[in-house]
């Protein structure tokens, strides 16, 4: 009976304890197969290996398969795959964010079979919280613009124009040109960057067109990002085709590296005004804004009764003596807080938000023979600390 006995116990417990190590097995499985169900990640911008194309989108391996992608590095801790998107066909949608619009033959030059062609690529919503779109010009070299008399300025050759839903109106060109609701670029804008406003229509989309009247300077690589309306920085300047942060930095016009400034612009560069900075200060770099409207020494190149055609606007700006300078456009040889004499001077404003007001003629720059000498600006600005 003793020895019945203790050998059922034994067996008891060996199946007590089959049972839990069954038991605690199944959890072991249990919690391993739960750490790689539960683990997710944004699809937030990442760095590529890619010597191409510097930025993609973080997704799993099979999302940007499904999507088209094509991976190149890892992300989120190695959960993840660096997605990248490109598109170069004339017609293509773009409905993924962090996406690059290249030319066809891209990275090599491309020569349509014939001119003038357009290429046309459209930007679709990623989701419908989208308001703003920025377009990074990583290379964009086109033909430069006209340097005749009567069309001084204007990109008759190449020009890429912008247009979205609502917003339909291009520049038009010719001896009676017009403004768009966006300017037309043409040059070489590489490093530049540009802002198109979206509205809250779901439905709502951008068009990004290339129009090629030659066979050369035909390449472009631009990467294609999309902001959220929630994003407190983005959405709250709508309206401003550049856009910049940091206490300070540098502001160029279009095509300033071919030294040519550009017709039938009418754009704002804005600034983001950062925490405890009430003022900014612009200080010239290089500056040739309407060469002809006051080019003598004596002349103020300041006003609205003079700068009437090529000028930038400075709201409410003051000179280094915090004199309200009562007149905000500028232009000329020489950026002056008063107009003479012929130095550059720096010019401050404690208007917010701060902007710079960008605005060239439609027709012919500065009038006759005067297109070839105007180069536009680079400006550096300079946040002053203060309480506001």
């Amino acid at each position: 009976m003793k020895i019945r006995t203790v050998l059922l116990l034994f067996l008891q417990l060996s199946k007590l304890n089959g049972f839990e190590e069954a038991h605690s097995k199944a959890n072991r499985t249990k919690r391993v197969f739960s750490l790689f169900s539960i683990v997710q990640f944004p699809n937030l911008a990442c760095s590529s290996t890619s010597g191409t194309y510097a930025n993609g989108t973080c997704y799993t391996a099979s999302e940007c398969s499904a999507k088209s992608g094509s991976a190149q590095g890892n992300c989120a801790a190695g959960f993840g795959v660096c997605c990248i998107f490109s598109v170069s066909a004339t017609g293509s949608e773009i409905s993924q964010n962090c996406t690059y619009i290249v030319n066809p033959n891209f990275p090599s030059n491309y020569a349509p079979s014939s001119t003038p062609t357009t290429l046309t690529y459209t930007v679709k919503k990623c989701s419908e919280d989208i308001c703003r779109i920025r377009l990074d010009y990583d290379i964009f070299t086109l033909t430069t613009p006209n340097t005749a008399n009567a069309k001084g300025g204007q990109c008759d050759t190449d020009k890429m124009t912008i247009k979205t839903t609502d917003r339909t109106v291009v520049p038009g060109t010719g001896t009676t040109g017009t403004y768009g609701n966006y300017p037309q670029l043409c040059g070489t804008n590489t490093g530049l960057h540009s802002y198109v406003d979206l509205s809250c229509t779901t439905t709502d989309e951008a068009t990004i067109s290339f129009t090629l009247g030659d066979s050369t300077n035909n390449q472009y690589k631009v990467k294609v990002t999309q902001y959220s309306c929630n994003d407190p920085c983005i959405s709250s300047r709508e309206g401003c085709f550049q856009y910049f942060t940091g206490v300070t930095g540098t502001i160029n016009s279009y095509n300033l590296a071919n030294a040519g400034q550009l017709s039938t612009l009418d754009y704002k560069n804005c600034i983001r005004q950062e925490a405890g900075y009430c003022c900014i200060e612009y200080t010239v770099i290089s500056w040739a804004v309407s060469a002809t409207a006051c080019a003598a020494a004596a002349t103020r190149c300041a006003s609205a009764s003079t700068c009437t055609s090529e000028y930038i606007i400075i709201p409410n700006a003051i000179n280094s003596g915090n004199v309200d300078l009562n007149y905000d456009r500028f232009c000329g040889v020489n950026l002056n807080p008063v107009g003479f004499p012929a130095a550059n001077l720096p010019i401050k404003t404690c208007q917010c938000p701060f902007e710079i007001h960008h605005v060239t003629d439609v027709t012919a720059l500065g009038g006759t023979g005067a297109a070839a000498t105007e180069d536009g600006f680079s400006i550096k600005y300079r946040q002053i600390p203060g309480g506001c």
